[in-house]
């Protein structure tokens, strides 16, 4: 490690602080040095992920896929819309609620779908749920999307794996449902 510019250096924390010194190990080999803010504690005392902390890890950030990563905040609101390499048509919005992250990537609306093959599409989004890993479709109000759901405690890898999996299959349930949706779609 001392060939890679790597040096030991011996710290003491409180135990329950283990979690948080390991990721800002893990952030400062990969060249990143992050302006830690206050971070929110559950009850289980593990460190929970933020918006701050994610929007700095993750803006700019290549993952090991070889993914790369814009990350905003949205105006009026506590999320994030993080792009996924150049997929700006389709930016996943990201929101905490203590408990866990959520993921939504919105696809097309209800006006896009072109009647006759409604109930058709509706049974293949169901037949898609299974084989799309990681991800499921859903609705909120007239606009159908996919999801996936993590851990407010999870890693950064499985974060940005998450987001990565979420973004390809919003490119793989485009082009299958295409065929049921009017041309504007």
């Amino acid at each position: 490690m001392r060939d890679e510019g790597l040096a030991p250096v011996e710290v003491w924390i409180p135990l329950e602080h283990r979690t948080a010194l390991r990721r800002i190990e893990r952030l400062l080999r990969d060249g990143i040095v992050p302006d830690i803010p206050p971070a929110v504690q559950v009850n289980t005392n593990e460190e929970v992920m933020n918006f701050d902390l994610l929007r700095e890890i993750l803006n700019d950030h290549t993952s090991a896929n070889g993914y790369g990563f814009a990350v905003t905040n949205l105006d009026g609101e506590d999320a994030l819309e993080v792009v996924v390499e150049d997929r700006v048509e389709f930016p996943i919005l990201v929101w905490f609620d203590g408990e866990q992250l959520l993921a939504v990537t919105y696809l097309w609306d209800e006006s896009q779908v072109r009647p006759d093959s409604r109930t058709e599409m509706l049974a293949a989004l169901l037949e898609l749920n299974v084989p799309l890993q990681l991800s499921s479709f859903g609705k909120i109000r007239d606009r159908y999307v996919l999801f996936g759901a993590l851990a407010a405690n999870s890693t950064l890898d499985h974060i940005t794996t998450e987001l990565e999996v979420l973004s390809d299959n919003t490119l793989e349930a485009i082009e299958i449902i295409a065929p049921y949706l009017t041309s504007d779609a």
